[in-house]
C-alpha cells in the first residue's frame, strides 16, 4: 500500500455526471465508490494522482444496497500540502488544483471558487469606526470584520466559512496543535439533530433529518487519523504506523 494521505469522497447531488461506459473499457473501469481505494492503493502523492486519474473510467454504477448510482466528487491531499479536487461533470473528468484545501458539496468546485469573490470585504481584523457627520459608529463587538459571514448549512455557505476560518487561524507550531485547531474550525459545521429536516417522513412516520454523524482530521506526516462522533465528543486517534493493515483485516472503532 502506497498510501501517504487520505482521499475524501463527498456527496455531489445534481452536479455529478459520470463517464460513458463501453465494454472495451471494462479492464480500466471502476465504480464511483472505489475511486478512493484505488487512489490509496496505487499512489503516494497528489502529482501521481493527477498523472494517472485519467487512465480509469468511472461510470454511473448503481449501488445494489441503495438501488441508485451515488453521486460523489473527491478531494485528495498529501503531506506536502498539495490538494486537488476530482469531479465528473457532463460525462467528463475535471481535476482542479485546490490551493485552499477546502471542499463541500454541490455545485461544482469552480463555482464555489468563483462565489468567493462575493466575500472580498471580509477581514480577520475588526472593522474600524465610521464617522457619519457628528456621529461616530463603533462595532458592537468582536468579529465585525466578518460581519455577514453565511451561517447556514448549505454547501456554498459552508465552503465560504471553511475558507474564512481555515485561512484566519494562527499557524500551529506542532502537529498536535494543528489537529486541535482543525477540530475548532470543524466545530463551525456541526449540524445538530433536527436543524436540517426534509419535508417528507419515512415509512414509519419519522422525521428525516440530516446531522453530523462524525468529524475527523488527519495528520498526514505522522499518519494519524483523529475522529469524534455525534454521541461522543472526545477526540480519538488511530496511529496507522502502529497498525498491521492487511487486506484480510477488518478493524472497527467506536
Amino acid at each position: 500500500m502506497k498510501k501517504a494521505w487520505p482521499p475524501g469522497r463527498f456527496y455531489f447531488p445534481t452536479s455529478a455526471g459520470y463517464m460513458p461506459y463501453t465494454a472495451a473499457d471494462a479492464g480500466k473501469t471502476i465504480a464511483q465508490w472505489e475511486v478512493g481505494s484505488w487512489i490509496l492503493e496505487n499512489f503516494a502523492t497528489v502529482e501521481e494522482v493527477k498523472a494517472n486519474i485519467g487512465n480509469i473510467v468511472v461510470p454511473a454504477v448503481v449501488f445494489g444496497g441503495w438501488g441508485f448510482a451515488p453521486e460523489a466528487h473527491y478531494i485528495v491531499h498529501d503531506a506536502s500540502g498539495k490538494s486537488i479536487v476530482i469531479e465528473y461533470v457532463g460525462g467528463k473528468l475535471n481535476v482542479h488544483d485546490n490551493p485552499l484545501g477546502v471542499i463541500t458539496n454541490s455545485p461544482t468546485f469552480d463555482w464555489h471558487m468563483t462565489n468567493l469573490r462575493n466575500y472580498l470585504n471580509f477581514s480577520m481584523t475588526n472593522a474600524p469606526p465610521v464617522q457619519l457627520g457628528s456621529i461616530k459608529l463603533l462595532p458592537t463587538g468582536q468579529g465585525s470584520g466578518m460581519l455577514g459571514l453565511p451561517g447556514d448549512f448549505t454547501p456554498p455557505s459552508r465552503f465560504v466559512r471553511a475558507v474564512a476560518f481555515s485561512q484566519s487561524v494562527f499557524k500551529p507550531k506542532t502537529g498536535d496543535d494543528a489537529i486541535l485547531e482543525a477540530f475548532h474550525v470543524l466545530n463551525q459545521f456541526d449540524i445538530p439533530k433536527g436543524a436540517a429536516r426534509e419535508h417528507e417522513k419515512d415509512e414509519h412516520g419519522n422525521v428525516l433529518a440530516d446531522y453530523t454523524i462524525w468529524t475527523s482530521a488527519s495528520d498526514l506526516k505522522a499518519k494519524r487519523f483523529y475522529f469524534r462522533t455525534y454521541d461522543n465528543s472526545q477526540i480519538r486517534m488511530v496511529d496507522l504506523m502502529k497498525m498491521k493493515l492487511t487486506p484480510r483485516t477488518l478493524l472497527r472503532f467506536r
